[in-house]
């Protein structure tokens, strides 16, 4: 995925980019739990 660059802030994703990815992750594969998906102090994306 590489979507974790901590030495590259402009290649973050938002919290909202994140949910779009795993609703496709859900909608393609038999997801049953994602855990811990967001940040744990990102009340906002919750």
């Amino acid at each position: 995925l590489d979507f974790k660059s901590p030495d590259d802030p402009s290649r973050y994703i938002t919290p909202d980019q994140l949910a779009d990815l795993y609703k496709g992750f859900v909608k393609n594969y038999p997801v049953v739990s994602i855990e811990d998906p967001f940040d744990q102090v990102d009340w906002g994306a919750w």
